[in-house]
């Protein structure tokens, strides 16, 4: 049977949605070949290959599919993203500027009568910070308001209600949920579009223990609550948003979570998993670990447990960079296919965060090697 390039494409992108990403580069590289001109062809090849862990591999053909399709939206951002997984963050940040026209983000970019923060003087200036995209995403780029006050200006950040009682008194002057009333202001920027305008490469990225606190009397609660700490404390989060398709691959089966736990009964676990269902909760429970149900009402109070906490075991989720922002020890267990740019390739520490070990696959899927992994470390691990 003879097929189109649109089938061709289809098949791949089906094979992309069961989990295997060499049938769909199969689809993908037939596509093009019967028709050198799809930009789509080219454009899903290459985003695979990204997704494989090959972002230099993939350039080529995102670039293709942007020359053949200039205004394609997809291919744009998706080049974005390999340049910063790449770790060619002075291509990659000009480049992820894309976002604003790609699927959710498309319309989104803010319209204000004050101009946009660019790189002009703002010495004695307010410039308002939006929040975007997700908690962990705001959690990581928050740190870039330290630039904005060194320029002499006074930064004012919005963002979304349950980060704002975390992000207070991190060199903010004011902080606002969304929907809130605006504070005046003379210039406004996203604040993941910082890094490019300050011009932060991997080579200059400041290197900061921590830049996050914790309050302290939320504390001071936790502590009362935790009690006496008589054995190792290790905090865990095994999924980010269960609606989302990335989170599939992102995170941990909860049974493998729970093999872990019952392997390991000689340490204090404590759950840090917000959304745990209740079918979860017993289950952990009867293994022994420390869950606290409806007390977590915010990342603050988040903020204010993981500083407790001697170890966190997270996936690529908010937790993970929360814990690397306070500067505790996390252990960031990592998926092999469809890894997020932020944690680069082929090396166990990160550059946003010092206090951070990754843990990753060596394969699409294999968890157990990372939760094995994870079981020697604990032994070993001394403070």
């Amino acid at each position: 049977m003879i097929m189109n390039t649109e089938q061709l494409i289809d098949l791949g992108n089906q094979a992309r949605e069961k989990n295997d990403p060499e049938l769909a580069l199969k689809y993908y590289a037939q596509a093009f070949t019967e028709d050198r001109n799809s930009a789509s062809a080219f454009n899903n090849y290459g985003n695979v290959l990204r997704e494989c862990g090959d972002p230099v591999g993939a350039i080529p053909f995102l670039q293709r599919s942007i020359q053949l399709a200039p205004g394609h939206p997809t291919a744009q951002f998706n080049l974005a993203v390999a340049y910063l997984l790449a770790g060619d963050y002075a291509r990659g940040w000009p480049q992820y500027e894309a976002r604003w026209n790609y699927e959710h983000l498309a319309g989104t970019l803010p319209k204000f009568n004050q101009p946009r923060w660019t790189g002009q003087d703002i010495t004695g200036k307010t410039v308002l910070i939006i929040g975007e995209q997700g908690h962990g995403d705001n959690i990581q780029f928050i740190r870039f308001v330290v630039d904005i006050k060194a320029r002499g200006a006074t930064p004012v950040l919005v963002a979304d209600p349950a980060l704002t009682t975390l992000f207070k008194g991190f060199g903010i002057d004011n902080t606002v949920a969304f929907g809130e009333t605006l504070p005046a202001f003379d210039f406004w920027t996203p604040i993941m579009s910082i890094p490019n305008t300050v011009g932060s490469t991997l080579e200059n990225l400041a290197s900061m223990q921590y830049y996050l606190t914790a309050d302290a009397k939320l504390q001071q609660a936790w502590q009362r609550q935790l009690g006496p700490k008589t054995r190792l404390r290790v905090g865990f989060c095994w999924s980010g948003r269960r609606d989302t398709w990335i989170n599939r691959h992102k995170a941990m089966p909860f049974e493998t979570m729970l093999e872990l736990i019952k392997r390991n009964p000689g340490y204090e676990w404590v759950n840090l998993q917000v959304d745990c269902t209740a079918e979860e909760e017993a289950q952990l429970v009867t293994a022994g670990v420390q869950s606290y149900p409806g007390s977590i009402k915010s990342f603050a109070d988040s903020a204010a447990l993981i500083m407790h906490m001697d170890v966190v075991l997270s996936v690529d989720t908010a937790v993970a960079h929360l814990a690397g922002a306070l500067g505790r020890p996390v252990w960031v267990m990592l998926s092999q296919f469809a890894l997020d740019w932020r944690w680069l390739l082929d090396r166990d520490s990160s550059p946003w965060y010092t206090t951070a070990t990754l843990f990753r696959q060596p394969k699409m899927g294999d968890w157990i090697s990372v939760t094995n992994k994870i079981h020697n470390f604990l032994k070993w691990y001394k403070i």
